[in-house]
């Protein structure tokens, strides 16, 4: 004969008594190590593009706070520019060249 009462729902009880992590499961101690993925691409282009950058932008940051006029700086010097060009171009070939 099936029981046609119904069941009383479980009341879980967390260490504060709120009963509010229904959820929660203890899983022990032990872990399962996952086994990482090597990001594809050249690890060290991507270094490359980065540091130069970074290298750009900073000279052109010093370039910015010696001269008044920033856009004649650069015309006058092309070279954060080309820095700037050479790291986007490094960092977009490390991440879909293989190294």
């Amino acid at each position: 004969m099936p029981d046609t009462q119904p069941q009383k729902p479980k009341v879980y009880e967390d260490d504060w008594g709120t009963g509010a992590r229904e959820g929660y499961e203890d899983r022990g101690v032990y872990r399962v190590q996952r086994s990482s993925q090597p990001e594809p691409g050249s690890p060290i282009l991507r270094t490359l593009g980065g540091v130069c950058i970074v290298a750009g932008l900073c000279w052109a940051a010093y370039l910015y706070t010696q001269s008044t006029d920033f856009v004649a700086a650069l015309q006058a010097n092309h070279g954060p520019v080309a820095i700037l060009g050479l790291g986007v171009v490094a960092s977009l070939l490390g991440k879909f060249i293989r190294g």
